[in-house]
């Protein structure tokens, strides 16, 4: 049985990574994913709820994550923000060479204005009416490849780009294995356990399954603090009826937004799936705007939450909302309904609260040091949206991309 120099639990944009810059130097890397590949088309509510890339985090909150080949990465909206770097450099983690080398491989510009819908024009100009810090949000889209105002599915960037390269590398990536726990022996990773019942031993076991997987499976490992508290940004929907015709096709979400620290919320335009708008229009008793997805504005308005609550060791988690993330989700939603309006929406309604990118589950500076390895534990490391040390309220994946590289270039420093 082939012995892995490197055993990484978990496809998405931090296993990819970490795989790709290991099996490059000439390691010899192994991946598990738990899912399979990305469907094709989006998957129902109740598909995604089988599947387990929806759960149940707090009354009538959903989380939506990724369990599939490239992780959320295949699902999200590619917008490519740059971490807030003090707060890494307070845990004696200095990413600013590593986002600096993400951002020179990854496309990160702004939509040209033909690929802008007449849903992101129409809130660009009220914003500037309003005299709102609104601003056009740098894309993982490679735009060169868009014609006409399509951009076809190779244009987006996704984590499956970087595990085809692992994988010309010698990386071996497996698919539909959901990993038990960590094989610990006298305070050393030496492999991993699956759900199957099989052993997989590796020389070094890094997780990246996620903000929801990875402290589940550090909890059932016995890691003391893992899933210890949570933040999941937790976003609603402010929809109008738009004063235009009708769309042809979805916009793309995202193209532009105000990021306010201070007030703890960033605003975007924003489109969702059919299926989900549909629901959000039930849900706010709206039976006038279904079937309207696409002559209807959206903005989106996310808040950095507090950690709080628990990720337990059988993969689900359970929180509540503290009285400060509902003042800044009211504030944000007061500010997006102005927008609307400013923009000539006609009767704005409010989805429910969702929630994404799970993260703080196995922080930096607590559960981690300066290493991303566990405290208690040799060879064992966490890259993952999981090790991010405080309340995020940002799109992570430029950050995780970073972390990746960082742990990386660790790891390849103490291989022999």
């Amino acid at each position: 049985m082939r012995s892995d120099d490197a055993l990484i639990v978990g496809s998405g944009p931090a296993g990819a990574m970490a795989a790709r810059e290991l099996a490059q130097a000439g390691l010899k890397v192994r991946v598990l994913e738990q899912g399979g590949a990305a469907p094709a088309a989006v998957p129902s509510l109740w598909r995604l709820w089988r599947r387990r890339e929806m759960l149940c985090i707090a009354p009538g909150v959903a989380l939506l994550r990724g369990v599939r080949v490239g992780g959320s990465s295949s699902a999200f909206f590619h917008t490519a923000i740059a971490p807030p770097l003090a707060m890494f450099t307070r845990h004696d983690v200095d990413l600013a060479a590593h986002v600096q080398a993400v951002l020179a491989e990854v496309p990160h510009e702004p939509l040209a204005e033909p690929l802008l819908g007449a849903g992101a024009r129409a809130l660009n100009h009220a914003a500037e009416q309003l005299g709102l810090p609104w601003a056009k949000l740098p894309k993982m889209i490679a735009q060169r490849l868009c014609q006409d105002g399509v951009c076809p599915p190779e244009a987006f960037w996704s984590a499956t780009g970087l595990l085809a390269e692992a994988q010309t590398h010698g990386a071996v990536l497996e698919t539909r294995v959901a990993v038990r726990r960590v094989q610990l022996e006298a305070g050393r990773a030496t492999g991993v356990e699956t759900q199957d019942g099989r052993v997989l031993k590796a020389g070094r076991v890094i997780l990246a399954a996620g903000g929801i997987g990875t402290p589940a499976i550090l909890r059932r490992s016995g890691i003391a603090g893992a899933g210890a508290g949570f933040f999941c940004d937790p976003l609603r929907i402010v929809m109008a009826r738009a004063p235009y015709t009708p769309e042809a096709a979805p916009a793309l979400p995202m193209a532009a937004g105000l990021i306010d620290h201070d007030a703890g919320y960033m605003l975007s335009d924003i489109t969702v799936p059919d299926a989900l708008y549909r629901t959000f229009a039930l849900g706010a008793g709206r039976l006038d705007m279904l079937g309207q997805d696409r002559r209807t504005m959206m903005v989106m308005v996310k808040i950095r939450d507090d950690i709080m609550g628990e990720v337990r060791a059988d993969g689900t988690a359970w929180r509540h909302f503290s009285a400060a993330d509902k003042a800044r989700m009211q504030n944000g939603a007061t500010l997006a309904r102005k927008l609307l309006r400013a923009a000539g929406g006609g009767r704005p309604f409010l989805s429910p609260w969702v929630a994404a990118h799970p993260g703080g589950s196995a922080r930096l500076g607590e559960v981690l040091d300066a290493r991303l390895a566990c405290r208690a534990v040799s060879n064992l490391h966490v890259c993952d949206a999981a090790a991010l040390p405080e309340p995020w309220g940002l799109p992570p994946t430029v950050t995780i991309l970073a972390l990746a590289r960082y742990l990386s270039h660790i790891v390849l420093e103490q291989t022999p």
